[in-house]
């Protein structure tokens, strides 16, 4: 990747860093407001089952902007960092959406403990089963055009040996990924009420796509005989 970013590219790491320490400065300014004790835990149903002492989650609160440092840095040494210039877009959109939802999760605690969020989880469950669905949604509809790097994308001793066990495997595993996306998509439907088979069918799916990714990777390059 070049050292020196466009104009397109400083703006977006500087919003993406200025939303996430924001996002810091607006919880601790606001951590006095909160009752000493905050949800830190939720169970398969979504419902509260763990408390901490409000602090704690002032950790959390700093993940976006340590997330969005790591995601800057990396493709910089990355010894295949030439390739990210080919899917630069695709890097940054994925790495926005991680970001937007770990901000998303720092709120949750304290929303919960104001009353604005149920302790029943239910409203978390669906919107966390769909956002999962919608994020493998996306990155199968592009990991096609992922480019060989030793950090993003499917990395198995396979593909990182064979540029091209790299392509067919990304480009085999797309279609599965968004397979899985749509199930957890469905899932997401009766997150409420069948909370044990939403996560299961959440579990399996996302599971299944990444064995299924490994494994073919594996059969490619014996194929090949890379």
């Amino acid at each position: 990747m070049k050292q020196h970013l466009s104009k397109g590219e400083l703006a977006f790491w500087s919003v993406l860093a200025a939303l996430a320490l924001i996002n810091i400065i607006v919880f601790v300014l606001l951590l006095p407001t909160m009752p000493d004790q905050l949800p830190t835990h939720w169970g398969i149903s979504g419902a509260v089952d763990d408390w901490n002492d409000k602090e704690v989650s002032i950790g959390l609160a700093f993940m976006p902007l340590i997330m969005t440092g790591l995601m800057f840095v990396v493709p910089r040494i990355d010894p295949k960092r030439h390739n990210f210039e080919r899917f630069s877009g695709i890097y940054r959109t994925f790495t926005a959406a991680i970001c937007l939802l770990m901000i998303a999760v720092t709120w949750i605690g304290p929303l919960t403990a104001w009353g604005y969020l149920s302790p029943d989880g239910g409203l978390i469950n669906t919107a966390l089963f769909g956002i999962f669905g919608l994020l493998f949604i996306g990155l199968g509809n592009y990991l096609p055009r992922v480019r060989p790097n030793f950090t993003f994308g499917i990395r198995t001793p396979w593909t990182l040996a064979s540029e091209e066990v790299w392509r067919r495997t990304h480009r085999a595993s797309g279609p599965v990924f968004i397979a899985a996306g749509i199930a957890t998509l469905i899932a997401a439907l009766f997150a409420t009420t069948l909370h044990e088979v939403a996560f299961a069918v959440m579990l399996v799916s996302i599971l299944g796509a990444t064995v299924f990714a490994g494994v073919y990777s594996y059969l490619a390059w014996r194929k090949l005989g890379a």
